[in-house]
C-alpha cells in the first residue's frame, strides 16, 4: 500500500512536472522528506510495487490508479512520445486511431530519424523505425490521454508500410484499407507523399490507384524512363509491365 507521504509526494510529482518523470525530477520532489540514501531506497520500492513504471533508464511514469498497478493506465502513444520526442506513430496504429483498422494491436509502431530502438514496457513493445529525414513527415499532432503525440495521416501510414514491410500480408492491408475506404483518402496528397518516396513504393501505390481507377499519370511520370523493376513481395511472380512490377494476385484478390 502507498503511505500518505508518499502519495503526497507523487501527487506534488505530478503536479509539477506531470506523470512522466525523470529519476531527477522525482528526487527533486522526494529529497524534501528523504535523505539521499533514504530516497533511493524508497523510489526503488515505489517501483517495485508498481506506482512508479520505468519506461526507460531514467524515465517513469507515475501510476495514479490503485487499480492499474498490474498494468498501466498511460497510452501507448504517450510513453513513445516520451521515448522519443522526434517521432510520429505510424502503420496499423495509426490507420486504427483514423477508424481504418480494428484489429486489437499490442505493440506500437512509430517512425524517426533518429536511431531505431525497441522497448518493452510490460506486455508492450514499442518499436522505432529509423528513416530519412527527407521521409520525415505526413503527421499531426493530436490530444492524446495526457499530452499532445504525433500520429501519421493515413495518406503516410500506408506509404509507411510498404515502404517498411513489403510482405503479402502488408501489401494486402494496405489494398484492402485503400479499397474499403476509397471516399476517406485524399488521393492528390497521397501521391504527391509518394512521389518522395522510392521507386518500390511509387511502383505498388501506381499499381494499386490503378485498380481503383484512379489518376496516375504523374506517378508514371515519376519512374518514366527506369529500366529497374521491383517486387511487390520476395515471392511475386506475375509482371505488370506498366509498372514494372512483379505482384501476387492473391494480394489484389
Amino acid at each position: 500500500m502507498l503511505s500518505r507521504k508518499d502519495a503526497r509526494l507523487l501527487e506534488d510529482t505530478v503536479v509539477r512536472y506531470g506523470r512522466i518523470v525523470s529519476f531527477d525530477q522525482l528526487k527533486q520532489v522526494f529529497k524534501k522528506d528523504y535523505s539521499s540514501a533514504e530516497m533511493k531506497n524508497r523510489l526503488s520500492l515505489l517501483a517495485k510495487i508498481g506506482w512508479l513504471l520505468r519506461i526507460k533508464r531514467g524515465l517513469y511514469a507515475v501510476i495514479t490508479d490503485i487499480g492499474a498497478l498490474s498494468s498501466n493506465d498511460i497510452s501507448i502513444y504517450t510513453m513513445s512520445r516520451a521515448l522519443n520526442e522526434d517521432s510520429y506513430i505510424s502503420f496499423e496504429n495509426a490507420l486504427q486511431h483514423h477508424g481504418m483498422f480494428d484489429q486489437m494491436l499490442s505493440a506500437a509502431g512509430a517512425v524517426t530519424f533518429k536511431r531505431a530502438r525497441k522497448y518493452k514496457i510490460k506486455d508492450t513493445e514499442i518499436r522505432f523505425f529509423r528513416i530519412k529525414k527527407k521521409l520525415y513527415f505526413g503527421f499531426q499532432e493530436e490530444r492524446s490521454d495526457i499530452g499532445l503525440v504525433n500520429i501519421a495521416e493515413k495518406e503516410k501510414a500506408v506509404l509507411d508500410i510498404l515502404y517498411f514491410r513489403s510482405n503479402a500480408y502488408y501489401a494486402g492491408l494496405v489494398w484492402e484499407t485503400l479499397k474499403e475506404h476509397k471516399n476517406d483518402f485524399d488521393f492528390v496528397l497521397l501521391k504527391r507523399y509518394a512521389k518522395k518516396f522510392n521507386f518500390d513504393v511509387i511502383r505498388q501505390i501506381g499499381f494499386f490507384l490503378d485498380r481503383l481507377s484512379i489518376e496516375t499519370k504523374d506517378l508514371l511520370k515519376a519512374i518514366k524512363g527506369k529500366t529497374s523493376y521491383s517486387r511487390m513481395t520476395r515471392d511475386s511472380r506475375k509482371f505488370d509491365s506498366r509498372w514494372r512490377l512483379y505482384f501476387d494476385d492473391s494480394v489484389i484478390k
